[in-house]
């Protein structure tokens, strides 16, 4: 009887513990690209999607600065008690809008910073802790933490969906 030449792998062992004659049979290894989506439907009315750009919402820190201590200690020191008394004194969006999050690749100089005007900054803050993951809701509580005072966005009024059309 002819033997054959094909042998069994094993299970409990790895493909590496087999040497260099496997690996010939097993072909190419997956390659791994990635993308980045660099551009956006919303606030350009030429396109199928019309909800124009609200406002533009940010404040730049340092980054020793504690974004929540800072914007409390200015809150205190131009009178206020708490931050809901804000909404009695700066004008904001009356509507629920649509958020999405910049990161970095927007220039810094388009937000307020930190060494700003202080009723600037607090109606940036104001305004920052009303916004929720992706949406703003003016009828919601001000929640100020160190992520949502961080964040800059981009605040869009709902308008009409291409389906619309």
């Amino acid at each position: 009887m002819h033997k054959s030449s094909w042998t069994c792998l094993r299970l409990d062992r790895s493909p590496a513990d087999f040497g260099e004659a496997l690996w010939c049979n097993v072909g190419p290894f997956w390659r791994e690209r990635t993308m980045s989506v660099v551009t956006t439907l919303l606030g350009d009315m030429e396109k199928s999607i019309a909800w124009p750009l609200g406002e533009r919402v940010g404040i730049r820190f340092e980054k020793s600065v504690s974004p929540r201590a800072f914007v409390e200690k200015l809150l205190c020191d131009e009178g206020f008690a708490s931050p809901e008394d804000l909404r009695e004194v700066f004008e904001v969006p009356r509507m629920p809008l649509a958020c999405r999050s910049l990161g970095d690749e927007v220039r810094s100089d388009s937000f307020v910073r930190m060494t700003d005007e202080p009723r600037t900054v607090l109606r940036q803050a104001l305004i920052l802790g009303l916004c929720g993951p992706h949406h703003y809701d003016p009828s919601k509580a001000v929640i100020w933490t160190d992520n949502r005072l961080s964040r800059q966005l981009d605040l869009f009024v709902p308008g009409r969906f291409y389906a619309d059309n």
